[in-house]
């Protein structure tokens, strides 16, 4: 929130919509009460709604083929990727799954095992997978967070490194940000990593490899990487602890 102030966007949480409509002069014009109950009134060029994501399933004539969908329109199916019709998956978007490229990378050579009697062939054997928002600074996330820690009962600790510490993100000239890593402090994994620095989009990949190897976090911080690079940040963010 504070990067994106900082941007001059004016956020407004709490805030419950009255109506919407269009102006005279072709603008777009909102009211919304504040969490104080005040009526606000804003006019911009246009108005973007986030109500979430419809398949594109009509048309296919899903029906016709006898294949079952959810109540939202998504293909329904198993962990190997299979619809209720023998020899019919759903890859992608499409079966409701996590809406990533490259989730639907990896449902694909969840198929392709299947067809040319590989090991991979469910989604069961998925192991952890990163997510980025693609703003300035990016934010990636893997794993687990601090709050979920908590609830599984882990003995954990936090470590946080601010951006503005990393010799990279100063050359770079953006300091915004800051990382954020969960370990077990019984096994030494890393439990979880959020970072929203630059090329956060990046170095997640570093901490995914290293989650889903069951390397100890001392390997990540003790490994020797390139300068000026913002993967470095990793030998000071794990010598916190």
């Amino acid at each position: 929130m504070k990067v994106l102030t900082e941007k001059g966007i004016n956020i407004v949480v709490g805030a419950t919509v009255e109506g919407i409509e269009d102006t005279k002069d072709g603008n777009a014009g909102l009211q919304y009460k504040n969490k104080e109950g005040e009526l606000i009134s804003l006019t911009g060029s246009g108005i973007l709604i986030a109500t979430g994501r419809k398949p594109m399933t009509e048309g296919l004539n899903l029906e016709a083929a006898g294949i079952n969908t959810d109540k939202k329109g998504y293909i329904l199916v198993d962990e190997l990727l299979r619809t209720n019709v023998p020899n019919i998956w759903a890859i992608g978007d499409i079966n409701g799954g996590p809406q990533f490229t490259y989730i639907s990378l990896d449902d694909f050579r969840v198929i392709r095992d299947q067809l040319s009697g590989g090991k991979y062939i469910s989604t069961n054997q998925r192991k952890q997978v990163a997510s980025s928002v693609f703003i300035t600074p990016q934010l990636a996330h893997i794993g687990l967070r601090e709050k979920d820690a908590i609830e599984k009962g882990y003995n954990y600790k936090v470590a946080k490194l601010p951006a503005t510490s990393v010799v990279r993100a100063r050359i770079d000239g953006d300091t915004n940000g800051l990382l954020k890593t969960v370990v077990d402090m019984k096994t030494k994994k890393i439990l979880g990593c959020t970072l929203f620095c630059v090329d956060a989009n990046e170095m997640i990949n570093t901490i995914q490899v290293a989650i889903n190897c069951g390397l100890d976090y001392q390997v990540v911080r003790d490994a020797v990487y390139t300068h000026p690079s913002m993967t470095e940040a990793f030998n000071d963010l794990y010598s916190m602890f």
